[in-house]
């Protein structure tokens, strides 16, 4: 099999290369991810078209054979003094071309390209238990370096009267979405800044040091990109501080799904409940807007048996265990140079 990879440019790409991608793509989740509704043409395009913010420039790659789109990557190089010298990568392969080498090579493609722009490290964030990308990442001796639950609430089986707690005595509740108002923005990064004792194991990634500046760059990306950032926080009364918040986002492509991002709550605030009444106010403030919202998605640390025991209770149910990995890049030049021969594994 002669395999070709080459840079892929969404934006300029025809009709026929976009269909190629999209039934990797659709192959690929039926494979590795078949608790997930399954993937449009529609929703897959729109997910090229809108990067997620935050992470970065984003690149990405195909591997063609016999004039088939066979493979995938997509690259983000992560930015700011934490993260700089990393590369969070996704690699695909079609079912039908696993362990024939191809997810290796794609990845001998990109390793001068990433060392071009001064990445040290790649990591690679979502790589379902026990599946064909973990197989294929030990082959080539990545480090397993956080284990997650994917949890999915479905809205239409669940009832809206759980979602009503009573806000704890000395709190009270705002909640906004574009951008966070002038008299909460301090106070509402120095709750983000909590979110850096949060469990990440062994990744290359680290959390920002956030600063206003920071919070309002990333609100401005979120727009740009026409994403809509939900945000509610818990607010004490006293003293007129963010005490803890929780964040979701809802993506063009995808508008009956929201995406639980972080929450947080400092640590002179726990004990009252809060993460669990900022989360339920998120879920009724966005089924007083979107009535028709059908799945809210999140991910926890599989250690962080709190923050699972709330999602839980708000109804969400664990549907996915997943891992991510990393490597430096000169130890994966070495693993590769030996594979060079080889038909290992195959990543998912």
């Amino acid at each position: 099999m002669t395999l070709v990879v080459s840079r892929f440019e969404p934006a300029a790409a025809a009709d026929a290369v976009l269909r190629g991608y999209y039934e990797v793509m659709r192959a690929s989740q039926a494979r590795d991810r078949v608790d997930e509704p399954r993937l449009t043409y529609e929703n897959c395009v729109g997910r090229l078209r809108t990067p997620f913010a935050g992470l970065g420039p984003v690149a990405h790659w195909i591997a063609t054979a016999e004039g088939e789109i066979v493979g995938l990557a997509t690259v983000y190089l992560m930015e700011g003094p934490q993260n700089g010298q990393l590369a969070v990568t996704d690699i695909q392969v079609h079912p039908r071309h696993r362990r024939k080498g191809v997810g290796t090579e794609v990845l001998r493609t990109l390793l001068p390209w990433l060392r071009e722009n001064g990445r040290t490290v790649v990591e690679y964030w979502q790589v379902t238990k026990n599946g064909d990308g973990e197989h294929w990442a030990r082959g080539l001796g990545m480090r397993t370096t956080y284990h997650n639950r994917l949890q999915a609430l479905s809205l239409a089986e669940h009832d809206p009267k759980r979602w009503r707690p009573d806000t704890p005595r000395g709190y009270r509740l705002v909640q906004w979405d574009d951008a966070a108002p002038d008299e909460l923005l301090e106070s509402y990064v120095r709750v983000h800044r909590a979110m850096r004792d949060a469990p990440h194991e062994g990744m290359a990634y680290q959390a920002p040091e956030w600063t206003v500046e920071g919070i309002r760059a990333r609100e401005a990306e979120f727009r740009e990109s026409g994403v809509r950032q939900r945000v509610v926080v818990a607010v004490h009364e006293r003293t007129g501080e963010v005490a803890g918040f929780t964040e979701l986002e809802q993506h063009p492509h995808r508008p009956r799904w929201g995406y639980q991002r972080d929450t947080g709550v400092l640590s002179a605030h726990r004990g009252h409940g809060l993460g669990y009444v900022v989360k339920s106010r998120m879920l009724t403030w966005l089924l007083a807007d979107v009535p028709d919202l059908e799945l809210v998605f999140t991910g926890s640390n599989a250690g962080n048996t709190h923050m699972l025991r709330v999602n839980a209770e708000l109804g969400y149910t664990v549907t996915r265990e997943m891992i991510a990995v990393n490597q430096d890049i000169d130890a994966l030049a070495v693993a590769l140079g030996r594979t060079e021969n080889d038909s290992i594994g195959s990543p998912s």
